[in-house]
């Protein structure tokens, strides 16, 4: 383990997981504002579900929230369940969010990671339909190891009435690149989760523009990272407050400086 990882540990034993503990993190006021009820999320493009993931310590430390997880890499798809062992609070769908139709996905071939041992850890996240997504990441290094495969697809609407989802609480996505197609699939007359987080980075000017119009109604979008956060006006004005005085409110314009 390096010295890096060790120290981290160590200062997570010491204060507690800084996600968790903050309020600069979305997952503080994640659990501040469901608490103990029988939350229920929606992550699509889970990849193993917490490698870099942000829900994977809440989702452990909340045992009565619930879980439905979309990924469409198969042997991702295997250690994804693997790490949600309880089937009475996950469910998992091994497919990608589109319009419902069979397309060719490409991610990295693990085997990458044997010639180019100072990968990231990120490296096979990298799943997306815009192959030249993976290319362009990295200089280019991954370009040799990506495998193209068609996966099966469903819509957003269908993934929920499948697996009997009239109600949820947070929507996460992770698509590289893809978030707005799969975000302007979500009927926000019959759907409308306290939160919302997706990423933010990877999308084009006019994609990120069109994110934020569409929620502005209903959601007060603040800035994470390379992820953007959508929190429910509704939710409790204490909260709303707290959220204010400690997340970065989204400036489009400075945000757009550092995407495509």
């Amino acid at each position: 383990m390096s010295l890096k990882r060790k120290l981290r540990k160590l200062r997570w034993k010491l204060l507690g997981n800084p996600k968790l503990t903050s309020k600069r993190y979305p997952t503080y006021w994640f659990q501040k504002v469901l608490g103990d009820k029988k939350a229920q999320i929606v992550q699509i493009g889970s990849n193993d579900g917490r490698a870099g993931d942000p829900l994977y310590h809440l989702l452990h430390k909340k045992t009565t929230w619930c879980g439905l997880f979309v990924e469409p890499v198969s042997y991702i798809f295997e250690r994804l369940k693997t790490n949600y062992p309880d089937d009475a609070r996950f469910r998992f769908e091994n497919s990608a969010i589109n319009k419902g139709e069979s397309l060719e996905f490409h991610w990295v071939d693990p085997v990458a990671k044997e010639h180019l041992t100072d990968l990231p850890f990120y490296f096979d996240q990298l799943g997306s339909f815009d192959k030249s997504h993976i290319v362009k990441a990295l200089d280019g290094i991954l370009e040799p190891y990506i495998i193209s495969e068609r996966v099966n697809g469903i819509t957003l609407n269908g993934l929920l009435e499948k697996h009997q989802i009239s109600d949820f609480d947070i929507l996460h996505i992770d698509v590289e690149g893809y978030d707005w197609e799969v975000l302007s699939q979500l009927n926000q007359e019959k759907y409308q989760p306290s939160f919302i987080l997706y990423e933010g980075v990877h999308l084009s000017k006019v994609d990120l523009k069109k994110s934020s119009d569409f929620l502005e109604h209903n959601y007060l979008l603040f800035k994470h990272e390379g992820d953007i956060l959508g929190v429910n006006k509704k939710i409790n004005s204490k909260f709303l407050k707290g959220i204010k005085r400690n997340l970065v409110a989204l400036n489009l314009e400075t945000y757009q400086s550092k995407t495509k």
